[in-house]
């Protein structure tokens, strides 16, 4: 199948920038090895814990190592949603803290830039109790030897005060989802102020109609001004959180032209 990306971005921004392992209607092998020519990164997206054929096996590892090497691609890895490491439920939380051990154990050798974790509620809880589980998860996290800025946790649609705490005191880094905090009504500038200089990896993407994780140029000028204002400085990682070549393609495009804008 014949690469639908013309020309490779790696390098052509002072962060990097990355995509995710679903664009193409394909397995993950063969989406990271059309996309590694032109990418910094590729975020590896292990959304479902559930099944298999969701968490990559020992030759699909020693495919992504091979890959790294061959074509200069580095990773970073999106851990699964479906985990809930505040639940009331002791078996679900040790479940959830299992299935991200066993990752963090096989992907290491890839040596990802980060490993985004969500901090999911199943359902409404009490917030202290939830906070407090959290925490009993996290000690345990800590314990693996991972540099702990190497943890991400994700902006989700609740406010992320209510976690802020937790990740400071473990270390943790942020994930910063644009699109979360956009479609959930929060203040995009007052994000950036508190929590870029803390922040590892930016989650891109766009919104429209209550329908998520589309083309960033679905956003409005002023945000995407502000956007490349703030990632002049910004040194980490940023992805393309989209799941479809036409968003992509149109996200390229959107980027590049506002960030040379911005920039003369």
């Amino acid at each position: 199948m014949a690469q639908e990306l013309k020309r490779s971005y790696k390098g052509l921004f002072p962060f990097k920038l990355a995509t995710t392992s679903y664009i193409y209607p394909d397995h993950l092998i063969p989406n990271v090895a059309k996309l590694a020519p032109f990418f910094d990164e590729i975020e590896l997206v292990l959304f479902e814990s559930q099944g298999q054929d969701n968490l990559p096996d020992g030759e699909q590892i020693q495919g992504l190592r091979d890959l790294r090497l061959q074509q200069g691609i580095n990773f970073n890895i999106h851990l699964p949603i479906d985990l809930y490491l505040g639940d009331e439920d002791e078996k679900v939380r040790i479940s959830g803290l299992s299935t991200i051990r066993k990752i963090v154990e096989a992907t290491l050798c890839l040596n990802p830039s980060v490993y985004t974790l969500h901090f999911e509620q199943k359902h409404q809880v009490g917030l202290q109790n939830w906070q407090r589980r959290l925490i009993q998860s996290m000690e345990e996290v800590s314990g693996w030897g991972i540099d702990p800025e190497r943890i991400s946790i994700e902006t989700l649609g609740y406010p992320f005060e209510w976690i802020e705490e937790i990740v400071r005191d473990f270390g943790f880094s942020i994930c910063l989802d644009i699109g979360h905090i956009l479609i959930s009504g929060r203040d995009l500038e007052l994000h950036f102020e508190k929590y870029l200089s803390w922040t590892s990896i930016i989650h891109l993407h766009g919104f429209e109609d209550g329908f998520d994780h589309l083309g960033i140029d679905r956003l409005t000028e002023p945000v995407l001004n502000l956007i490349m204002d703030r990632l002049r400085n910004f040194r980490g990682t940023v992805s393309i959180e989209v799941f479809s070549m036409d968003d992509l393609k149109r996200s390229l495009v959107t980027l590049e032209e506002k960030w040379r804008k911005r920039q003369s």
